[in-house]
Formats: C-alpha cells, sequence, structure tokens
C-alpha cells in the first residue's frame, strides 16, 4: 500500500530535477534565451548560448554591380 506513495513521490522529484537540469551552458546549442544558464543568451546567428547576441558577422555585404557607363 506504501508502493503507490512511493512512486508518486519519485516521479514528482524526476520532474522536477529534469525542469531545472535541462539549461545549457557557455557554447551549448539552443533555440531561445531560455534555453540558457543566466546571464547567458542564444545567439540568434549561431543558435549557441553566449555572452551576448553579438557573435560576430555570420555573413558579408554582396558588392554592387557598376552599371553606368565609362566617361570617355
Amino acid at each position: 500500500m506504501n508502493r503507490p506513495k512511493i512512486l508518486i513521490a519519485a516521479v514528482i522529484v524526476a520532474l522536477a530535477a529534469a525542469f531545472v537540469a535541462c539549461k545549457q551552458g557557455r557554447g551549448d546549442r539552443c533555440q531561445i534565451d531560455a534555453d540558457c544558464t543566466s546571464p547567458l543568451v542564444c545567439a540568434p546567428a549561431t543558435k549557441v548560448c553566449s555572452t551576448g547576441t553579438n557573435s560576430g558577422i555570420d555573413a558579408l555585404p554582396l558588392d554592387a554591380a557598376i552599371d553606368a557607363p565609362d566617361a570617355m
């Protein structure tokens, strides 16, 4: 008769541990800021936890083509 109470307590403890332990550290993959431990945030360009969203340039701008004729 005590077995169901122990089982329920074990499930509650396991769920609480899983909820707390799911935070990611620096350099770990993430999707949103809540995935990372505080004060880390999820960098949108790299999708990893870092100290700020400025994780560097992820793409360089394209050069514009010259569309004016040469001057004579």
